[in-house]
């Protein structure tokens, strides 16, 4: 079993960094050397000086510069700690010396403070703190033994002020979950910090905000749903009928895909049909383990809650929904009553939870809720449990498919979505450019719900202001199953109902803890690496244009965490902000694949302003939360991708909008990404070593399976003409994985009409059909790993340290 251990000796600056791991916050002065108030009393000596003043701030140097750490590299070297602090004077004199000693200010002085660039660490002692000031008298009496009594006279007196940890996280979820801990019903909330990203927010500071909140409930009677809660137990209350109405499990009041929570939904399984699916796959007989087969078959997680339904005879009712379990995904429905129907209906958790190891590694892992299903076979799924049954003849033969690779899907249809729900545009405003002649926004890898709290905005492009939450629920929308089937009327008034109960219990959940060791030294210095290096300093020559705004950090885009950042003025205009990423990054800029981008085009955002799940009656007010990238709403800001919030990074794998890069080494090493490859299956049950009707899924045990190092899941790199990578259809030729004629032909279809991906170019039926969808081929449309290239300044070292720290958000 993995246990989340801190490596070597525990001394005093890292037992505060312990101590923060709770996500505190609050209070607290910024780094920089301010002061807990004057001693009174000057350093009579320069020594004296250095003890009291310049040693308790040279934690934070140390940090990177000491042999084998982030700043022991060419010109690092030339400003270097030791190991043993008591030779720390002599240490920080030698390189006083290799750095020019005082001509007229010390290069110390100058890269500490701002005053000379490029310095990855930021500028500690900003000039005009009594830091600053006090290494200044030291370095003086360096270069003016005579002189140095005069100028320890003018010295601070000020005694070094404790500094907030380097290391901590809230690990996502919303902030009033954590201030209402230990708080009674009574308790009245704090305003939303996410309602603070508004125009001009954080103006100048090192992160950097683009794409802004919306108070899409400032009139609840417009939009006609509950407005968010204003007390604590309001909050719980909404969290648990929204935990109902998510979680599924059996529960009364469960929702279904297309039905909400009505128990006669079109696209609900009966569980005689469910119990068959055996003689789908081919087999002789029932396996004795049918259920796990199920969840591997399907890419969904087996969970250890009770999940039932009906074995082949019995009653539901009789035996309290069964002895079968079902796994993460699915779920039996329920009568108002209790009364079990023997009717299975799919969940959001088919494509929102996953799996990742087992209980037994750590708290909240196993089930893994609101992670993003990278497990996913949902095509499969539909096609077997819920197209063949219903329909016997050409249910497996219908050319539709939402995802062309296990793992990813395409939920943000936007065609298709807002086809349940017409509006009265008609052939106006762009509608045949939209649904006939706009790229398929392609392959999707599923946001981690627990950032929901900490994001202003939604979808990968920033599509939807966060506070509109019809969206949430979409694939709820009971539009088949209203009293008449696709009655509008009946059927968004559900979600409306329901809307605000689901976005707060998606509001509570929070990442889970990486269950690895961590080394505490080395994630102290990719937390100064991630808040404080400027990618695009001056010596680095980084080939990508530089972003809008922020000081070029990983911060700049993605927000501060570290509590020593969160309130140091300089990140954030207010400590709330922690962890709150809102950064739309300009294509240009990110350079990722385009397809999702190009698919929300102007066409898109104007005809789908007013789609119900839009708020279209929002339209024209100053609290606009309809489609937010049109072009009057946009007012000049190009078009890209949302940086996400990185809470729980570790645990959300693969990387980039569709999935294309497994580990996040190859995210800061552009040059480190496969081209075409395979994660490794789980291991065949004994017994079933040879079954050919077995399909496994993805292994998620994380000391088999995963990557500590590089943080991510393992896998195997397929060269043209391995298995998985066919010459002529995967790549071009045998030795060369570029794209073959055939991906160009397609990606070339799907960018002029939106549909026709949704169509497999071979209706999937066979085991090795099934097995080639565990491939990933960068080659294939809206697939390509590129982008993100301005990390390829980083060295190696720099990596492993931002590595070690995001195991700690």
């Amino acid at each position: 079993m993995l246990r989340y251990r801190f490596k070597g000796v525990l001394p005093g600056a890292l037992m505060m960094c312990l101590a923060a791991c709770s996500g505190d916050y609050s209070g607290g002065a910024a780094s920089g050397g301010g002061s807990t108030g004057g001693t009174g009393v000057r350093a009579a000596t320069m020594e004296a000086l250095f003890t009291d003043q310049i040693q308790p701030r040279l934690t934070f140097c140390r940090s990177c510069h000491v042999p084998g750490a982030a700043a022991d590299v060419e010109d690092g070297r030339d400003f270097m700690l030791g190991d043993n602090p008591d030779a720390d004077l002599g240490h920080l004199r030698a390189s006083w010396e290799r750095l020019g000693g005082n001509n007229p200010t010390s290069r110390i002085l100058l890269m500490a403070s701002g005053g000379e660039a490029p310095h990855t660490g930021g500028a500690p002692w900003p000039e005009g703190s009594s830091a600053h000031d006090a290494m200044a008298v030291l370095l003086g009496c360096f270069g003016d033994p005579d002189g140095c009594e005069a100028l320890l006279a003018g010295a601070p007196d000020d005694a070094p002020e404790d500094e907030l940890p380097l290391l901590g996280s809230r690990r996502g979820g919303h902030a009033w979950f954590d201030y209402c801990a230990g708080r009674d019903d009574a308790a009245a909330l704090p305003a939303d910090p996410r309602s603070l990203v508004r125009p001009g927010v954080n103006e100048g500071r090192a992160v950097y905000f683009n794409s802004y909140w919306k108070h899409c409930h400032a009139d609840p009677e417009l939009v006609g749903e509950d407005a968010p809660p204003a007390t604590c137990g309001e909050l719980r209350a909404q969290t648990a009928a929204g935990r109902t109405l998510i979680l599924g499990n059996g529960a009364v009041g469960a929702g279904t895909f297309f039905a909400g929570d009505d128990t006669d939904g079109f696209l609900q399984i009966a569980a005689r049909d469910y119990n068959n699916l055996w003689r789908q796959w081919g087999m002789a007989s029932r396996p004795a383990n049918f259920d796990q087969l199920v969840a591997e078959r399907y890419g969904l997680a087996m969970g250890e809650a009770s999940n039932p339904y009906p074995l082949p005879g019995e009653d539901p009712d009789a035996t309290d929904g069964g002895s079968g379990q079902l796994p993460t995904g699915l779920t039996q429905v329920r009568e108002p009553d209790g009364t079990w129907t023997g009717k299975l209906g799919v969940t959001c958790h088919s494509c929102h939870s996953g799996r990742i190891g087992t209980s037994a590694d750590g708290d909240d892992l196993g089930v893994v809720y609101g992670n993003g299903n990278n497990l996913s076979e949902f095509p499969l799924l539909f096609t077997d449990a819920i197209l063949r049954p219903k329909l016997p003849v050409v249910g497996a033969l219908l050319p539709l498919t939402v995802g062309k690779t296990r793992g990813t899907n395409n939920a943000l249809a936007l065609q298709i979505i807002t086809l349940l729900t017409p509006n009265d545009e008609g052939l106006r405003r762009g509608m045949l450019r939209f649904y006939l002649a706009s790229p398929n926004g392609g392959s999707l890898d599923t946001p981690a719900w627990w950032n929901v709290g900490s994001r202003a905005t939604k979808f990968v492009d920033g599509f939807l202001p966060m506070g509109a939450l019809r969206s949430n629920i979409g694939f709820f929308i009971p539009m088949m199953d209203a009293p008449v089937p696709f009655d509008s009327r009946s059927a968004t008034a559900w979600v409306r109902e329901h809307a605000r109960e689901a976005d707060t219990y998606l509001m509570s959940l929070k990442s889970p803890a990486y269950p690895g060791d961590v080394d505490p030294e080395l994630a102290r210095q990719g937390a100064i690496l991630f808040h404080s290096k400027d990618l695009w300093a001056g010596n680095l020559d980084n080939p990508a244009p530089p972003p809008a705004g922020g000081n070029g950090s990983c911060s700049s885009c993605h927000g501060a965490y570290s509590p020593r950042y969160v309130n140091d003025p300089a990140w954030l205009e207010a400590p709330e902000l922690a962890g709150v990423s809102s950064y739309i990054v300009a294509q240009d800029v990110i350079g990722t694949n385009p397809q999702r981008m190009l698919s929300d085009n102007e066409a898109a955002e104007q005809y789908g302003k007013r789609d119900f799940f839009a708020y279209p009656e929002t339209v024209g007010t100053a609290e606009d939360c309809s489609t937010q990238n049109r072009a009057e709403l946009r007012e000049g800001r190009p078009t890209g991708y949302l940086a996400p919030p990185l809470h729980g990074v570790w645990a959300s794998a693969p990387y980039f909008h569709n999935g294309s890069v497994p580990d996040v080494w190859g995210v800061l090493d552009p040059g480190a990404r496969p081209t075409i490859w395979r994660r490794p299956s789980r291991p065949m049950p004994q017994g079933q070593e040879h079954a050919d009707q077995v399909v496994m899924g993805y292994d998620t045990d994380l000391q088999r399976a995963y990557d500590h190092d590089r943080l991510g899941w393992k896998h195997e790199v397929l060269q043209c003409g391995d298995d998985g990578a066919t010459p002529g259809i995967d790549c071009v030729r045998r030795g060369e994985s570029i794209p073959s004629a055939v991906q160009s032909l397609s990606s070339l279809l799907y960018s002029v009409n939106p549909f026709l991906w949704y169509a497999p170019s071979i209706p999937v039926l066979t085991q090795a059909q099934i097995e080639q969808r565990k491939v990933y081929n960068t080659n294939d449309y809206s697939q390509s790993h590129d982008g993100h290239d301005f990390t390829v300044v980083l060295t190696d070292q720099e990596r492993r340290a931002i590595i070690e720290y995001l195991k700690t958000l």
